[in-house]
């Protein structure tokens, strides 16, 4: 119900602005400004229910939730009014200034709250070695398909590292150390050469040689 509770109270609004321009309409009044006040919360109205559509993640959050009961009670205090305006004139400008808290508000949490709602996801996924979607909903109070689809975007742009089965992501372990090169082979051989010295004339001639390269003497 929470994740819906924004787009209520922005369809409340719309109604109630409706409602209060159809009425204004029809009734006997002197000038027309609370038909503007409802053509103006329509307007609002709209507005809030097509952001909170874009960004469910900021109107799940404690500060959407929030602004929802405000535009309930905005809308609540507009029908009730719209039914017997001569008596209860205040109770529309209590709501179009209920509603316009919200819009001018709205655009500042939308900006600060989207950021913060997928950092939190991202943390609490990083700080467990897996935990299910259903974890993270409860954890963060959004729903579980705002969870989902963060989770995954997060993988896409490396900035969570793992995997997903089934409806659990499971983090990777940075590797602990790093792999061994494989042994090198040497194949050189140390070739150790024997000299003969030559009883004639001195000279050093390697082992084998049938003649001193010197004096040729017989070896």
């Amino acid at each position: 119900m929470k994740d819906k509770l924004f787009l209520i109270g922005s369809g409340l609004l719309i109604a109630a602005g409706a409602l209060l321009a159809i009425f204004q309409l029809g009734a006997d009044t002197d000038g027309p400004i609370l038909i503007f006040i409802g053509l103006g919360m329509i307007i609002v109205g709209t507005l809030l229910l097509v952001t909170g559509f874009t960004t469910p993640q900021v109107a799940q959050s404690k500060e959407g939730v929030g602004l929802s009961y405000i535009l309930i009670a905005a809308s609540v205090l507009t029908i009730i009014g719209s039914l017997d305006v001569n008596a209860l004139w205040m109770f529309p400008l209590i709501g179009i200034g209920l509603s316009c808290i919200v819009c001018f508000s709205w655009p500042c949490i939308c900006n600060s709250g989207k950021g913060k709602q997928r950092n939190r996801i991202i943390g609490i996924a990083n700080a467990h070695d897996q935990i299910t979607m259903y974890e993270l909903s409860q954890r963060t109070g959004l729903s579980m398909d705002v969870v989902r689809d963060i989770v995954y975007d997060a993988l896409g742009n490396n900035q969570l590292h793992g995997k997903m089965e089934s409806d659990t992501f499971i983090r990777s372990r940075p590797s602990s150390s790093a792999p061994e090169p494989p042994p090198s082979v040497t194949r050189e051989r140390e070739i150790v050469k024997v000299l003969v010295v030559c009883p004639y004339c001195g000279a050093k001639n390697e082992q084998g040689t049938p003649k001193c390269h010197k004096c040729q003497a017989s070896l």
